[in-house]
Order: C-alpha cells, then structure tokens, then sequence
C-alpha cells in the first residue's frame, strides 16, 4: 500500500490489538478504546490487527455442502455514514487484497436485496451503519452469533444519544466476552461515561492532545455579516491558486443548495452532498470531487466524518458548527492523511458563541483575515441594495441608541451639578455648636478650643 512506518496511533494500537487476552487465548483481544486526531491512520490501526487475527483462524465449520455461509462473519466495523462504510470497505479489501478475506459493506438508503445476496456468499468482515445492520439481523440475512471482533469508528459520534439505541441494540445481539475496539478523534466527557459501561476494562490508548485538530493545519477566522458570507466565499475562491480539493461545509441542506448554486452562477463548478440526496447522487458527487472533474465539494456534516480524499487542501466553514467536535472534523479533511492543509471559518455575529466553544475544546492556533475588499462585487444587486438598507437602518438605529444616550448622560450631569450647588448655599450649620457627647452643652463664645466642657460641681 505504499507504507513504510506506522503512525503513532498505529504503533500504540496494533501491539496492544494483537496481544492476548487475560486468559492467554491468542485470538481473543481485550477492549480498546483509541484517540488520536484526525488523520493519522486510525483506519488501518484498527484493520491490521483485524486482518491479521481473521486469517490466523479459520471460520467455524457446520459441516460439508450443508456448512451456513453466515457463520463465516467474524467481524463487524460500525460507522456512521454510508460513505465511510464504503471507504473503510474498501481501505480493508486493499488491505487484505491476495488473501481468502472477503469485505462487505452495508448500508442503508439502497436496496437490500444485492446486500443480502453478498451475505449469503459468505464474508469474513462487515462494515455498517447501525441501522442497516439491525435490518439485516432481524429479517436474519446476517448473524452475529460466531462475531470474534466489534469495531466502533468515529465512537463519539456512535455512542451519542441519536445512535446509542441502534448500537445497543446491536451489541446485545453479540456473544459475551467478544473484543470491542472503539477509535474515534474526540471523546467528549460525557460519552466516555457512556464507553465505559460498554466496555470491560478497556485499555485507553491516546496519541497527541485529545481532542485537537491535526498539528500540519493552518487556520483563519473571517468576522462576516450573514449575507456577506456567498461574496466573501466567491472572492476568496477567485484568488485562490487551487484548481481543486476545495470544500465547504455548511449547516443545513438548503444553504448548500443556496452555496452551489451561487458557485455555478459564477463559473465555479461544484458537487453537493447531504442527507436528501441518494446514494447513486452523493456517490456520484464525490466520485466526481476526488477525480477533479468538479473544483468545490458543498456537503452538510454527513461528509465530515472520516471522509478520505487525499487531494484537500482547503475546507471553508461556511456556518461554524453547533457541535466543537464538528469543527474538528471537518478541517480534520485538509491534509487527511498527511500533507499541507488549511482552514477558513466563517463567523457572523450571531454565532461568536459557537467559535467561542470551538476555541475553547480544540484550542487551534488561528490568525484573523479582513473581509475581501471585493467582496461586495459579487453581490446581486437587489442584495446589495437590500444590505445598504440594512446598514443604513442599523446606523440610524446606533446613532438614534447613542444620542439618547448622549442626553441621559447629560441630564444626570446636569441633575448632579444642580445638587452640588444647592448644597454650596444651604447654611452648613443650623444649629448652635455643640460640644461634648453626653451634656450637650452650648460652646460659650471665648472658650478655648480643646479644653472642652468642665464639670459642674
């Protein structure tokens, strides 16, 4: 494949993998949990030991025309997205390639029926979404009965509370004892909680700081207004040199829709991907992305995990995410796997306090840029007379704001003024002076200061 030395995360996991179980049984791992940043070859740390493993054993045997072909299935990879379990599949196949192993990914928002068929011919490794797998087991298309090995990529996102019940789900379904392995970039106190319930004493294996951005990245943050962020994307990719390896991530499905679009009206071709669209269209979208036959990928946060094209270099956080882990993520795609890569994040007013958590988990060294000057060339012009009459409303807005304030300020200076010189008239001392603090007596006029009021008697 092309690799000489592990990466760290490979160096720490394979070994600890590999090695046997408490009871001394060879094939039987412990529980693992894995963090290292994006990038930096968790994929394969987890897919050697596997290999390795599944070919020192052979499958389980029912005997002669009759043999089950399900229980050849020793070992399940759960992911969370459909494009990542093709890419996992097929980094695992590259892998094993001139071996008896064979790979199989699953996933849903296709049909079922050429999966099930792959099943039924028998394969040693399955790659999932968690909801597609639960599918398969209950119509029994796949059992887990003979499963060995459980991997959980990207474990955050895998045991939050969207897909914790189809995972648990699936992990009750698996013989007790089998190894689990969880990999992931970032482990939130919260879901840490969560991965020690699951796992039986596992072995935390952590390579450079927990939760951060890969070291070789350079970030910029850009203070935008929100209906400046298309100019200011479309000024920044008109002087940029790269011809592509450009993606944008943006919040929703309709803004990549609005990005897209903008983008092909300017002459800047682009692919979109997120949860509406097939799989054939998101399928087709990347293909044409990595080939180089469109320069800008536009794709919501399904494209964010674990997504490996070698030819990013520059991802543009249109919106910043709600999640900081997110964000994480998503510049974890420039460089992946190594090579120079950059960042660019957008940040409107209305989201200072989301950049705000961003700095705060991932800590990332950034430098701020200005907005283009030309930005607001690539405005439309009823959009551009619309922000001018925004501006101008919020400028009469702050001046009208500043004067009454202005005039406050004044009236309590003019109120506190008139005080003080009510005071300065008043006569200070009303009544006659007195001396002493238990008789009262009246200071007669000749009395010596200090020698105080003498004792009668």
């Amino acid at each position: 494949m092309g690799f000489t030395t592990p990466t760290p995360i490979q160096t720490e996991f394979i070994p600890a993998a590999l090695a046997p179980s408490d009871d001394g049984d060879p094939f039987q791992s412990r529980d693992l949990v894995g963090l290292a940043p994006t990038g930096t070859g968790k994929t394969l740390a987890y897919g050697i030991p596997l290999a390795d493993l599944l070919l020192r054993q052979k499958p389980v045997e029912t005997g002669g025309r009759r043999r089950d072909p399900r229980t050849r299935l020793r070992a399940l990879v759960l992911v969370p997205t459909r494009e990542l379990s093709q890419q996992v599949a097929e980094e695992l196949r590259h892998l094993s390639r001139g071996s008896l192993l064979k790979v199989a990914a699953v996933y849903g928002k296709v049909a079922l029926a050429p999966q099930v068929e792959q099943l039924k011919q028998g394969v040693d490794i399955v790659v999932a979404t968690p909801g597609r797998a639960r599918e398969l087991i209950e119509n029994d298309s796949m059992t887990l009965a003979h499963i060995r090995y459980i991997v959980c990529d990207e474990a955050d996102r895998m045991l939050d509370m969207g897909f914790l019940p189809q995972v648990d789900w699936v992990l009750e379904r698996t013989p007790e004892g089998r190894a689990k392995w969880l990999l992931s970039a970032t482990l939130p106190k919260e879901v840490e909680n969560l991965v020690h319930k699951k796992l039986s004493k596992p072995q935390k294996i952590t390579v450079g700081t927990r939760n951060t951005a890969a070291d070789h990245l350079v970030h910029q943050r850009l203070l935008v207004d929100e209906e400046l962020k298309t100019p200011a994307l479309l000024s920044i990719l008109a002087k940029q040199d790269l011809r592509r390896g450009i993606v944008v991530y943006c919040a929703s499905r309709r803004r990549t829709g609005w990005v897209a679009g903008a983008l092909r009206k300017h002459e800047v071709s682009a692919a979109v991907v997120h949860g509406d669209r097939s799989q054939l269209q998101r399928e087709k979208a990347l293909e044409a992305f990595t080939h180089g036959r469109c320069r800008v990928l536009v794709a919501t946060d399904v494209a964010a995990r674990g997504l490996h094209v070698p030819g990013i270099r520059l991802v543009i956080n249109y919106d910043v995410p709600v999640s900081p882990e997110e964000w994480i993520h998503r510049v974890g795609r420039a460089g992946h796997g190594g090579g120079e890569g950059s960042s660019i994040t957008f940040v409107s007013p209305e989201e200072r306090a989301r950049w705000e958590s961003v700095v705060d988990l991932a800590r990332p060294e950034w430098d701020a840029i200005q907005l283009p000057e030309d930005a607001s060339t690539f405005m439309r012009d009823r959009d551009r007379i619309r922000h001018e009459r925004s501006k101008a409303e919020e400028a009469e807005v702050l001046k009208a704001y500043e004067a009454k304030e202005h005039a406050e300020k004044d009236k309590a200076k003019r109120l506190k003024e008139a005080a003080r010189k009510r005071k300065m008239k008043s006569i200070r001392y009303a009544t006659p002076q007195m001396r002493g603090t238990k008789a009262n007596t009246p200071v007669e006029k000749g009395t010596k200061r200090g020698t105080g009021v003498k004792k009668l008697g």
